[in-house]
């Protein structure tokens, strides 16, 4: 008894590994071909045309799909050669050359079903169409033809084939003639399925998140941190002195100056702008190794007047010698200027000066420069 049920348990245990491996597989398989699916591919096989005949007066004919390993197929329709199949089929793609090959059978009960005919169709220019489709979004009228296809030694069109704007869709009409084959046609069309988790989808969604961000934006700002000033002592007789910036959700710094309380970084730090009324806050730090970092004082300054400025530089260009003063902006318990700062024509380009005094701390100042970037395709000052 005790060996029967030693038995059953390692039976037990070996099936449920057995099981557990297996799962594994399939969700490492399935992830892979998320991966590399590009999405699905609809095909509505609506019709065939004059099909031969392989019964006495007529056909039994039925449509078989392949692409790669995949093998789908349309009901049969009973004793026509222009059946109406209107069956939808659909395909996952990885591989946007892979051709899709179509074949028609006619149903024997009693032998083989016999071959009416065979063609093959390449999706890849529908698909360059498809990625493009963001560009037509509402406003294209239904029945728009985006692409024309012209028939080829290449491919098996009967007549000109039409990538169409259809209810909000791409969809590809098609009319396919058969080969090896006395006479016959077929008619489908071809419509496309995203699918979240896909590489296609994926790639959409990173594409309009980019487009979302570029509509936001109105440019980038350089910070270009030059020096500080007689900052706060935190060590036994120095500092190790960087700088963090915060600007929105946003966070950049400087590298770390090496026992100085008077340290020149000259870092350029570059921010995306979306909003001029955001303040610009920056923290010093002294860079400690045993503890936590310790604060060397804080500041924040607008960005707003050096927008305004920048918003009439079109005006100006051209005319002006390096280093004339277009603005002075006056300190005040507003902002944490410890002297005048100035917007200067600087080689072409409009740049801010200005020295910061820090807060909550017993010294120290930090000196900047403002340059603003265009960025092409974004909103722009």
């Amino acid at each position: 008894r005790y060996f029967r049920r030693s038995s059953e348990a390692a039976i037990y245990t070996n099936s449920r590994d057995k099981f557990n491996h297996r799962k594994k597989k399939f969700a490492v398989e399935q992830k892979k071909t998320m991966e590399n699916l590009l999405g699905l591919l609809r095909i509505h096989v609506k019709r065939g045309v004059n099909l031969a005949i392989r019964d006495i007066s007529s056909s039994d004919p039925y449509v078989v799909v392949h692409s790669g390993k995949q093998k789908l197929k349309t009901r049969v329709v009973k004793h026509s050669l222009n059946p109406e199949w209107n069956d939808h089929l659909t395909l996952s793609v990885t591989d946007p050359n892979l051709p899709v090959k179509l074949m028609v059978y006619d149903y024997d009960v009693l032998s083989a079903d016999d071959k009416m005919g065979e063609a093959e169709f390449n999706i890849a220019q529908y698909l360059e169409a498809i990625k493009f489709r963001h560009t037509l979004e509402g406003g294209l009228p239904d029945g728009t033809i985006i692409m024309k296809i012209q028939p080829s030694r290449q491919n098996c069109l009967s007549e000109e084939s039409h990538i169409v704007w259809n209810q909000g869709k791409l969809v590809q009409n098609m009319f396919l003639r058969l080969q090896h084959v006395e006479c016959g046609e077929v008619e489908i069309q071809l419509e496309w399925i995203d699918i979240p988790g896909s590489r296609e989808f994926k790639k959409e969604e990173r594409r309009k998140k980019k487009e979302e961000r570029m509509e936001n934006l109105l440019g980038l700002l350089r910070i270009h941190v030059k020096r500080g000033v007689n900052l706060a002592i935190r060590d036994i007789a120095s500092s190790d002195p960087y700088i963090v910036f915060h600007f929105g959700n946003k966070k950049l710094k400087t590298h770390v100056v090496k026992q100085s309380v008077n340290p020149e970084w000259n870092d350029d730090l570059t921010l995306s702008v979306t909003d001029p009324n955001l303040p610009v806050k920056l923290t010093v730090y002294d860079k400690d190794l045993l503890s936590a970092d310790d604060k060397m004082g804080e500041a924040e300054f607008s960005i707003a007047p050096y927008l305004e400025a920048i918003k009439f530089r079109h005006k100006i260009q051209g005319g002006l010698p390096h280093g004339t003063i277009i603005m002075k902006i006056q300190p005040n318990r507003q902002n944490c200027l410890s002297e005048e700062s100035h917007i200067v024509w600087n080689q072409g380009k409009l740049v801010q000066n200005m020295f910061i005094r820090l807060q909550n701390v017993e010294t120290g100042e930090v000196e900047l420069q403002l340059e603003w970037i265009d960025v092409p395709g974004s909103r722009g000052v």
